[in-house]
């Protein structure tokens, strides 16, 4: 009989559970609790799924802002896929070495060979340089298409067709006249070489206002 009892009060413990097992559970090693580890902030934040493993942590906002600030301030020099231009390449094989703070000090600094102090010049605060430190440690997302309909329609007329000129308006030599893209301040200049004072110094004259080049 008592084999029988002990035995219902065995499968009932197991089926239920045992109250002095759940109150024994429910006290928790102080000295244990250290080593868990606090809810993460970006939990709730969706992250990018970099193809690069290497690459640090961005989430998706931080990565669109980044994309926009690169191709306004950066693509200019490095390239729209940052394979190089007028600046150094900046793909991931030559940046995850470098690292995020070394290129932080870069982007915040400068350098004497034309990199621009984004930093320290107020052109880019503190956040945005960390961001695009990041941000040039992931590979290049592919750009949008824009052809030919898409550059149309950003088109502003100025001078309606029917208005333009019908003749010649200056005095340039349109024979021996080159032009030149003045990519910071978005113009475009048409030097003429007679107006090239003497060796040190030459006159650009844009189409909206004039501007003289540096000494050379």
């Amino acid at each position: 009989m008592k084999t029988m009892r002990l035995a219902a009060i065995t499968f009932a413990a197991l089926l239920f559970g045992s109250p002095w097992a759940t109150a024994a559970d429910e006290k928790k090693d102080p000295g244990d609790v250290k080593y868990h580890a606090a809810p993460s902030a970006l939990a709730d934040v969706p992250m990018v799924q970099s193809t690069n493993p290497k690459a640090p942590p961005m989430s998706v906002a931080e990565f669109d802002t980044a994309r926009k600030i690169y191709f306004e301030r950066c693509a200019g020099c490095h390239g729209v896929l940052r394979k190089g231009a007028t600046g150094k390449p900046l793909t991931p094989d030559l940046t995850l070495g470098k690292g995020t703070d070394y290129l932080k000090v870069f982007i915040a600094y400068g350098s004497p060979a034309g990199m621009p102090n984004w930093q320290t010049s107020g052109e880019m605060s503190e956040q945005e340089v960390d961001i695009m430190a990041r941000y040039i440690q992931h590979d290049p997302p592919l750009p949008p298409e824009f052809g030919m309909e898409e550059m149309k329609k950003t088109w502003k007329v100025i001078v309606p067709v029917d208005q333009r000129p019908k003749k010649k308006m200056n005095n340039y030599n349109i024979a021996n006249i080159f032009s030149t893209t003045l990519r910071d301040t978005g113009e475009v200049a048409l030097i003429d070489p007679r107006s090239v004072r003497n060796s040190d110094e030459c006159d650009l004259t844009a189409i909206w206002g004039q501007t003289r080049s540096r000494p050379r």
